[in-house]
């Protein structure tokens, strides 16, 4: 064991005291004192690694000694030998219930000593290593569970950027993440017709809308003091109370940093959905005007058609009236009249194709119409 282990060796007897000092001087350090009230005072002055406690002390013995110990968070786990005359199973057993970690009966030889201090302090410093580890366990712990409800906190907030449609609503959301991190900032957003800029706590703050606006342009991520600044191709957030630390200010970094690509994928998304409605609208506005011109040139068709049909029936009556005044056979007119009523057929004919032409241009805008809807 290190020699700069501290070691309190409490008797009444100095001789005793005497015996335990040579015995060990050689491998620890020694403070000797001679009652349980001077062991009590002298371990509130300095706090050794381990005790040797006479059991059997007048006024106060080593086991009243041992239990006042043992009640003071400041000396509970300190090690403690009791050293006794006696080693009855009764004498045992109280040493026990009083809290000690060891006996040893006088007379005790040197090597039975030094035995008895090496495994005791030992055995205290592998507790202390093994507290050391378990503490860090702890601490590992808490970290791992703190990331994993941060990063439940970015998950959640992306996943409400999603479902938001309207730049207030992604303000909003950005603000009710920063407030679960317990931070405070703008936020600037480019939009259309102007930039648009919110405060977490809705005080205007002309000087931090004036820096959103010089930083945009540099650097995507800047930090000055306790305040840092991210940058994308949308958003510029400025968060003005970062906590203290590189870690824990590192961390809130990198997601931040994740929260703000979010957000402008997000908005890169809202603009081209916005693009996509102006052209649909544009392209039903066209078919639209397309349909109302097809049915304008339906209308404009059908009525040359009537016009024409009307036309070849008064010639088929004008045509059969001079025929009677004719010298022709009966076959003879028939071939006549065969002709006029082929030609007024073909007439009909090439109208009702346009017609039907008309009708297939309908369809088609029919169609297109439902797709963009």
């Amino acid at each position: 064991m290190s020699k700069n282990a501290l070691i309190l060796c409490v008797d009444d007897e100095p001789v005793n005291l005497v015996i335990m000092q040579e015995l060990l001087q050689d491998s620890y350090e020694l403070v000797t004192v001679c009652s349980g009230e001077s062991c009590l005072r002298q371990v509130s002055v300095e706090k050794p690694d381990l005790i040797l406690l006479d059991v059997n002390m007048p006024d106060m013995d080593g086991l009243e000694t041992c239990k006042l110990l043992r009640a003071d968070s400041e000396s509970v786990e300190i090690p403690i030998i009791f050293v006794s005359a006696l080693a009855t199973h009764e004498e045992l057993m109280a040493g026990y219930e009083a809290g000690g970690d060891d006996y040893i009966t006088k007379p005790f030889s040197e090597d039975i000593l030094q035995k008895k201090v090496q495994i005791v302090l030992a055995s205290q410093l592998r507790k202390q290593e093994l507290k050391n580890i378990s503490e860090q366990a702890v601490e590992a712990l808490k970290k791992t569970l703190t990331n994993s409800e941060e990063l439940a906190m970015v998950v959640r907030f992306l996943h409400q950027c999603r479902a938001a449609h309207k730049l207030d609503d992604l303000a909003k959301n950005m603000f009710d993440c920063l407030r679960e991190f317990e931070l405070d900032g703008s936020l600037l957003i480019l939009a259309e017709p102007e930039n648009r800029l919110w405060f977490s706590d809705n005080i205007v703050r002309p000087m931090e809308a004036q820096i959103l606006e010089s930083l945009r342009g540099q650097d995507r991520v800047l930090s000055f003091g306790t305040r840092l600044a991210i940058n994308s191709d949308f958003v510029s957030l400025l968060v003005r109370n970062l906590p203290s630390g590189s870690e824990p200010m590192g961390r809130l970094r990198e997601l931040l940093t994740i929260m703000i690509e979010g957000l402008d994928a997000r908005l890169y998304a809202m603009q081209s959905e916005m693009l996509q409605n102006q052209r649909r609208d544009v392209l039903l506005g066209a078919l639209e005007s397309t349909r109302e011109n097809l049915d304008n040139l339906t209308i404009r068709h059908k009525q040359p058609k009537e016009d024409a049909l009307g036309i070849i029936a008064q010639l088929e009556v004008e045509f059969e009236k001079s025929l009677t005044g004719l010298d022709l056979t009966k076959q003879q007119k028939a071939v006549l009249m065969n002709v006029i009523e082929s030609a007024a057929a073909d007439i009909q004919s090439v109208y009702d194709n346009g017609i039907n032409l008309d009708e297939q241009f309908d369809g088609i805008v029919e169609q297109l119409s439902a797709a963009l809807r």
